[in-house]
């Protein structure tokens, strides 16, 4: 039976990969962006079952007015992968010359707009469905070793903390949906930038992460429900 799967950021880079994986299993794939990539559009125009969504997901109305009209075509959701992100190599400087009004564009695209989708889906949110959001080691409290990118690390780690939230929220209802948060590795895209690309020894292909994080999912149900921030590796992270 083919899967139902939504992909945030799936036009370009691991969201791309992830939606090309799919369909090649065969599965419906709804591609939630603000990108119409030539990638994303060629994909389009030879597979009915990949569908763009064209939204912004900083903005609630947006999200709302995009989804509204498909949620009843969707039907009940079996995954969803949560890969829109920003990032600014700006930002790899000290706090003196951080610009934190960039801090609250970041939040609203990494953080809050990860949960403007899932609200936006809940009614195709069912049980038996995977969420999982690409968030970052970038994230994590305890394993953090940089002395820059405020805005992006705080973006992160209230990504994480939002994962943490609505999987209690689904624990309490209850209702078998699985939350995880998932650092894909340093992969060699635009947001992994051309360091990644030149250091290919250390850095990853997004498709080699996109069928890890994919079994992740497929393998949900012989993980423990407290490991639910972890690598593609499945390495485990601290919060």
């Amino acid at each position: 039976m083919n899967k139902k799967v939504v992909v945030t950021g799936g036009s370009n880079g691991l969201g791309l990969a992830i939606t090309r994986k799919h369909l090649e299993l065969g599965d419906d794939i709804w591609v939630i962006d603000n990108e119409k990539t030539p990638e994303i559009m060629e994909l389009t125009s030879k597979n009915k079952n990949v569908i763009l969504v064209y939204c912004d997901i900083s903005k609630t109305a947006n999200v709302k007015n995009a989804l509204d009209d498909i949620v009843p075509a969707i039907g009940n959701i079996d995954c969803l992968y949560s890969c829109a992100g920003i990032f600014k190599y700006e930002e790899k400087v000290p706090l003196s010359e951080t610009i934190l009004d960039d801090a609250a564009y970041m939040y609203e695209v990494n953080a809050v707009g990860f949960l403007r989708v899932v609200q936006a889906l809940l009614p195709v949110i069912k049980d038996g469905c995977v969420i999982m959001c690409v968030t970052s080691e970038a994230g994590s409290i305890g394993e953090n070793t940089r002395s820059q990118e405020y805005n992006y690390c705080m973006s992160k780690a209230a990504e994480n903390m939002a994962c943490h939230i609505l999987q209690k929220h689904f624990d309490s209802i209850p209702q078998n949906t699985r939350v995880m948060c998932i650092h894909p590795g340093w992969m060699r895209t635009r947001m992994g930038g051309q360091d990644a690309i030149n250091n290919p020894q250390s850095s990853i292909a997004p498709e080699e992460s996109a069928e890890a994080i994919i079994g992740i999912a497929n393998d949900i149900e012989s993980i423990p429900k407290e490991r639910m921030y972890m690598d593609y590796k499945r390495k485990d992270f601290p919060w």
